[in-house]
């Protein structure tokens, strides 16, 4: 072989006529369905040897006869039956869900109304890229993704995520409560899950485009309502005893059945019904074509108690944590509900980021429009900085119900309490901002002191830890008694001071009183031992006596050996 080269070429064979193909095809059909053939012969030659050809006319005829009067029968029957059982099933189990189609667009929503999460923007249009080229991606070589999993704390945004990914993707979007596929009937919930996912393909075949497979978005909310853990106390899928008529106490099979139309060998075998009989005659042949995708998103606030199963690589794999927004990411979102809103032109925004320190999007929509509704009840054309306090209080704290009537003495007492709790929150943290102090009672608190990072914080120092301890213990001020004086009488006098008023009050006390401008030194007390600790650390040596010592380990026998 010296001398030579070897080139292995492929080629690729030329298609046949369609003469060939067509008895290629018929040949095929007639090998599948011969002995179908055949032992149809059989039974009808057998059928006229024993009835004739007279007595088998004669059968048909009758049977033609009596249809009418069969079908009546049955037909009473199976409504009776669907009566008794189906309609009562289908009303108790029925699953609240809602469709929206490419021709009947109902989400008004699109990449520019998310606001405050740039990273998870960018995941959700590489997600949406792929469900619009589903047959190009495949192509490539690479295969869709069948799910993702959205999870993080209540009113993170993670509904109005998916909902965004559904209008913008231009596909078929199902949306359902997974708390609905839940049913006191035994297998209801395995069969809403199969007609959920056959719903599915079927408007995803409906709305693909030419040459494409298609595709359908699954939103889950609440997914942990379905897809608990299996296992532990319950000890398995299916747990209680059976009710009337052996119909109740089933749970837990929709997990199952979830699991397979995720991702089973159900994806490489036909699911249209004509298609499997096309298949069973022969009319259809080969390997089935790419199935739609149907894209399952799923949101919780419990992802820890999801089932192992659900959230493995090929179901829903694509994880996305959504956490409340930082310091620019809530910028971002106040400006775009606040500029909806009327609003005081010279309201600051830093003062509104500031306050609103690990809020989420919806927290953070709801307080502007409840402090809209605030200036709106006092007959004013816009909110302000001081409605928008308003607001967080009544959804933090409470409503505002002062006390018509209460003493000198009591209110003097409660203002000082809460000049103590700020006064010291100011020279001790001075990190924090106070944001008000208040004499007024709102929900449980007959008086109130608050306050908050200036900067975003994520972890915190032991010295930290300490402080707070000390503010919450200073409803009496270790020095800075004059700045007490003032921040109690401001209080008297106006019930509730926001941060600007307090810092004015502090500058106002510390020009009268140059002292409190001196930096706050922290003194540990140190408190006297109730007993001496060292009689109690003392070792006492014990004897041991040699019965003890003989039947002890040889590796014990050499260590004392070596301590003498």
């Amino acid at each position: 072989m010296s001398g030579h080269e070897i080139v292995n070429v492929s080629r690729t064979a030329p298609a046949a006529p369609p003469s060939e193909r067509m008895l290629d095809h018929g040949a095929y059909m007639w090998e599948r369905n011969k002995r179908r053939l055949l032992i149809l012969s059989i039974g009808l030659t057998l059928a006229i040897t024993l009835f004739s050809v007279r007595g088998i006319v004669e059968g048909v005829v009758g049977l033609i006869t009596s249809v009418p009067s069969l079908a009546f029968t049955l037909l009473y029957a199976a409504f009776f039956m669907i009566v008794q059982f189906g309609a009562l099933m289908w009303f108790l189990a029925r699953p609240r869900q809602y469709t929206v189609t490419p021709d009947s667009p109902q989400i008004g929503l699109s990449f520019d109304s998310y606001r405050g999460q740039p990273d998870l923007l960018e995941h959700a249009r590489s997600t949406v890229r792929i469900l619009r080229g589903i047959a190009k991606f495949r192509e490539m070589g690479g295969e869709p993704p069948r799910g993702m999993l959205l999870s993080g704390a209540p009113g993170t945004g993670k509904s109005y995520l998916a909902g965004i990914i559904a209008a913008e993707a231009n596909v078929p979007f199902i949306y359902i409560d997974a708390s609905g596929l839940s049913s006191m009937w035994m297998g209801m919930d395995a069969l809403m899950v199969m007609s959920l996912f056959g719903r599915a393909r079927k408007l995803a075949r409906k709305y693909a485009k030419p040459g494409d497979p298609g595709a359908c978005i699954l939103f889950m909310d609440e997914l942990d309502s379905i897809g608990m853990a299996r296992g532990g106390v319950q000890g398995g899928q299916i747990q209680g005893g059976m009710g009337a008529a052996g119909l109740m106490g089933g749970m837990r099979m929709g997990l199952n059945t979830m699991l397979n139309q995720m991702d089973s060998l159900g994806q490489l075998v036909e699911d249209r019904m004509w298609h499997k009989l096309g298949r069973w005659v022969g009319i259809i042949r080969g390997p089935v074509p790419p199935k739609p995708v149907v894209f399952v998103i799923g949101a919780t606030n419990r992802p820890d108690v999801l089932d192992p199963a659900l959230v493995r690589p090929g179901r829903l794999d694509r994880k996305l944590q959504v956490y409340p927004p930082d310091g620019e990411g809530r910028r971002d979102i106040i400006e775009f509900y606040l500029a909806k809103k009327a609003h005081d032109p010279a309201i600051n925004l830093d003062l509104l980021v500031a306050d609103s320190v690990g809020w989420t999007p919806v927290e953070i929509k709801t307080i502007i429009n409840e402090a809209l509704i605030i200036a709106h009840d006092q007959s004013r054309d816009q909110l302000t900085y001081r409605d928008w306090l308003a607001a967080r209080d009544m959804r933090q704290l409470g409503l505002k119900q002062p006390i018509s009537k209460m003493t000198v003495s009591d209110k003097r007492a409660l203002a000082y309490h809460e000049a103590g709790h700020a006064v010291v929150a100011h020279y001790v943290r001075a990190e924090h901002r106070i944001l008000k102090a208040s004499i007024i009672r709102m929900g449980d608190a007959l008086g109130v002191v608050q306050r908050a990072d200036k900067e975003e914080r994520y972890t915190r120092q032991a010295s930290e830890i300490e402080a707070d301890i000390m503010i919450s213990l200073g409803s009496r001020a270790r020095e800075k008694a004059e700045a007490v004086h003032a921040v109690a009488s401001a209080l008297v006098e106006r019930q509730e001071l926001i941060g600007e008023e307090l810092d004015e009050i502090y500058a106002m006390a510390e020009e009268a009183h140059p002292e409190l401008k001196t930096e706050f030194v922290r003194k540990p007390i140190v408190l006297p031992k109730p007993f001496d600790e060292a009689s109690w650390k003392k070792t006492e040596t014990v004897t041991i006596p040699e019965a003890i010592a003989a039947a002890a380990p040889p590796h014990v026998k050499k260590e004392k050996r070596r301590a003498r």
